[in-house]
């Protein structure tokens, strides 16, 4: 291959390679602000009251066959 050849070889991957970087941070920050602008998700004024342990259907069917 002659320099000239070599020369234009280089400079076309110096200049992928450069793409290909801005290209990345372009779709890095993207991702980046719409995840910052997404709205906060509403959070629940009320918990949900636990009332501890119960037996329900499904449980009682199960200690049913655990006694056999």
């Amino acid at each position: 291959m002659s320099k000239k050849a070599l020369s234009e070889s280089s400079n076309r991957r110096e200049f992928l390679k450069g793409l290909a970087t801005v290209g990345g941070a372009t779709a890095l920050a993207a991702v980046t602000r719409s995840a910052v602008a997404a709205e906060p998700s509403v959070m629940p004024t009320e918990k949900p009251r636990s009332e501890g342990y119960h037996v329900t259907p499904h449980i009682k069917a199960y200690y049913d066959k655990a006694r056999m």
